[in-house]
């Protein structure tokens, strides 16, 4: 199998070649207006870019042509490599009508509407950097999901470019994605790779490598990069390129350093929040143990004493000190996290998970469900025209961002324990914000909604029968909860034990079987009319495993990580081992899309959902 290598690298670089130029074709490119900017339009400028008056004229006038409120300006002279870098992260036929699509562009120059600065909370207007750029568009994005674009701006001049900052902004752009771990060397690890199996096919491999920029970029593609002759001279220089700029870079910094000036105002603020993280942690490492009721000798589920050791985890996902026990009852089978955790133990295992340092992180993997929220805004498409919907546990809001597309005319609602359901509705993707658990507030919404949405919450809640019963209450006669949970019945809970992710232990408390859930609907007036396996299965258990036993030998060095599980000689583990695991995660993806059929059929997927009616 080793020599059919090089040659699916030969197609993989020609299919690529021909996507990237594609998205660079269907690039729009401004025409020249001799109308005065708008004066609610604010240019944010990255440092050493030209932006003559005529581009801005231009740039205003489509703006408001379009009925944009934020547009990236593609400078016709970017580089090569920034220029396939744009055709990377951006799908330019989808990009401005996909509202979960994360903000990209050529981190040049950014034109925002006025409004949607003072919202977004930016103040600064020029001396930024590309890598403050990637912030900057990520976040505009996020409060314009569907009124932001990208065109190409002729006259706008690119700033001055070198192999280092291109590295630093791909990997702010990729911060959050598997991309982040190889995308600046990944063709030159590659073909080296590639050359000891098969030298011949490995040197036609590099040729379309270093070439590949003329097929991309030539010709009748709206840009034209300055250094497309020379680009495969910088190609096969890449690295040395890289390390020399680094050099560079580097003492710069320490001359501004010297002279009592921030070097990198980004870094030194993530360092900062890194510091007070590692301290709020520290100060409650000893008193993890306290964060934890009685041990139950009943299930919280029926009542029954008949209870049974499941498995034993530590905190896999995040790495926090402590052990866990789920316990099964033989009874009903529901498992749940025993002893529970208090309140404070819910605060301790749940900061920094999906927000704080991790913010970001979660932001980007919600993102990467947007399909799946849009099938779980289709499901309720055969049963009802929702007038309003309240999502709990909405987080930031994303899925009522996602189904804002299918149900354009539905007034959406948030709730959440945390106030991150007000960063939701600042960004407008709910209309109305609750802070608290459904039945805190159910009394006061009683009859306000007639969809009500479930999505990773009710399993997260240290009392789920009393959620339903706030449910029951909040929903309008008429009215359909919609709920998701994981299957602790799936064959994958037996196989991967305490590595299934399903578990998510300590932040999942209780794991529902679908009969469970299904009679206790019933006892308080809600009829089950859908109930889906298969459509909600999600695929990757195998994958989501491996990382999670990677994570848990070599954990990334975080504040929040576990002081036992973080020792030197882990952290030195930690390269290593994910280079060697980058074949078994390969086969482990294959295997998951092997199995994806048989896993689909009857009860077998890891995820359900159900429908249900309040009847009255």
């Amino acid at each position: 199998m080793l020599f059919l290598l090089p040659v699916l690298v030969c197609v993989g670089l020609v299919v690529n070649g021909i996507r990237l130029r594609g998205r660079l074709r269907r690039l729009d490119t401004v025409a020249a207006s001799g109308r005065p900017v708008d004066p609610a339009h604010v240019f944010l400028v990255a440092e050493g870019v030209r932006l003559p008056e005529a581009a801005r004229r231009a740039a205003s006038n489509h703006a408001r042509r379009e009925r944009l409120l934020v547009l990236d300006l593609v400078p016709g002279d970017l580089t090569v490599e920034r220029a396939l870098d744009v055709a990377r992260m951006v799908d330019t036929r989808t990009y401005r009508a996909d509202r979960s699509a994360p903000g990209r562009g050529a981190f040049q120059a950014v034109l925002v509407h006025r409004d949607l600065l003072e919202r977004v909370g930016i103040t600064r207007r020029e001396g930024f950097s590309p890598v403050e750029l990637v912030d900057i568009t990520t976040q505009l994005k996020r409060y314009a999901p569907n009124a932001t674009d990208l065109a190409v701006v002729h006259g706008v001049r690119a700033a001055r470019d070198d192999a280092a900052m291109r590295v630093r902004v791909q990997q702010r752009a990729y911060a959050c994605t598997p991309a982040s771990l190889y995308m600046p060397f990944a063709p030159h690890i590659g073909t080296a790779i590639g050359a000891q199996v098969s030298q011949p096919i490995a040197l036609v491999a590099m040729a379309l490598f270093w070439f590949q920029p003329f097929f991309v970029c030539a010709g009748r593609v709206p840009l034209a990069p300055r250094d497309l002759i020379r680009s495969p001279i910088v190609r096969i220089l890449g690295i040395v390129l890289f390390v020399v700029h680094s050099v560079r870079a580097g003492r710069q910094a320490a001359r501004a350093k010297a002279a009592g000036l921030p070097a990198d105002p980004l870094k030194e603020d993530r360092q900062r929040r890194r510091d007070e993280a590692a301290a709020w942690y520290g100060a409650r490492v000893r008193r993890v143990g306290r964060l934890r009721d009685a041990t139950s000798t009943e299930c919280p589920w029926c009542g029954s004493g008949q209870l049974a050791a499941r498995l034993r985890s530590t905190d896999l996902t995040m790495g926090k000190p402590g052990s866990f026990r789920l316990d099964d009852c033989r009874r009903c089978g529901h498992v749940f996290v025993n002893p529970a955790l208090t309140p404070d133990g819910q605060d301790y295992y749940e900061r920094d998970w999906r927000d704080g340092l991790a913010t970001e992180t979660a932001e980007h993997a919600r993102a990467r469900e947007a399909a799946a929220d849009r099938a779980r805004a289709e499901l309720l498409r055969p049963y009802a025209q929702p007038r309003a919907w309240l999502d709990v546990g909405t987080g930031v809001g994303h899925f009522c961002n996602v189904a804002r597309q299918r149900w354009p005319a539905t007034a959406f609602g948030g709730l959440d324990v945390t106030d991150s359901v007000d960063e939701a509705h600042a960004r407008g993707w709910v209309d109305a914000a609750f802070q608290g658990e459904l039945v805190q507030v159910a009394d006061d919404l009683a009859g306000r909604y007639d969809v009500i949405s479930m999505f990773g919450y009710l399993e997260r809640t240290r009392y789920p029968s009393e959620e339903l019963d706030g449910a029951a209450k909040a929903l309008a006669p008429g009215g359909h909860l919609l709920i998701e949970l994981p299957n602790p019945e799936c064959p994958p809970a037996r196989w991967l034990g305490r590595y299934w992710s399903g578990w998510d232990v300590p932040r999942r408390l209780h794991l529902i079987p679908v009969d469970n859930l299904l009679a206790a609907l019933e006892d308080r007036g809600l009829r089950p009319i859908v109930v889906q396996f298969g459509p909600a299965h999600r695929p990757g258990d195998l994958a989501r495993a491996l990382g999670l036993l990677i994570q848990s030998l070599a954990p990334k060095p975080e504040p929040w990580v576990d002081p036992r599980r973080s020792s030197p000689a882990r952290r030195v583990l930690r390269v290593p081992l994910l280079l060697a695991s980058i074949v078994p995660l390969l086969l482990a993806v294959v295997l998951d899309g092997l199995s994806r059929p048989w896993l689909v059929r009857g009860r077998r997927s890891n995820t359900y959902r159900v429908v249900a009616r309040k009847e009255g």
